[in-house]
């Protein structure tokens, strides 16, 4: 097992992997292909794509460093693994890898959202995450 940072070569099967995870429920939102490789090349910019190799990638997480008044904290953007390895300790690996990077920077806390309904919201919560009391998602649709 290998992680490392994604190239856009990379961008293709990740942009596969997207619109594999979010075929499925909770979501039922296939992506266009064109619209991940445009939403990758955003985040490529403005933070990190780290892929999980094992023969082929697996798996990658998006995340980037935001700067607050009361400190800094890294923003899990994205994590997904193919359907094949979950459940085999990969995405705890990608999640534990930025953890340490955010550690060294001397970053003082991981934020992420994830949906009540999907398989994520346990799996952070089994790696010590606390869903925030306080923060709440809003969301409007723009016709």
């Amino acid at each position: 097992m290998k992680i490392r940072k994604a190239t856009k070569e990379d961008f293709s099967r990740i942009a596969e992997l997207i619109n594999e995870e979010y075929s499925k429920p909770p979501y039922h939102e296939p992506w266009k292909k064109k619209n991940a490789i445009k939403t990758l090349n955003y985040f490529a910019k403005v933070g990190k794509i780290l892929v999980l190799i094992e023969e082929r990638i697996i798996g990658f997480i998006i995340s980037r460093d935001e700067y607050y008044n009361e400190g800094s904290a890294t923003m899990i953007e994205e994590l997904i693994v193919d359907n094949e390895f979950k459940g085999r300790g990969f995405g705890r690996k990608l999640v534990e890898y930025v953890e340490k990077q955010g550690k060294k920077k001397k970053i003082k806390r991981v934020l992420l959202m994830a949906s009540k309904d999907a398989p994520a919201f346990k799996f952070y919560k089994k790696m010590g995450y606390i869903p925030s009391k306080k923060t709440v998602l809003f969301r409007k649709r723009l016709r």
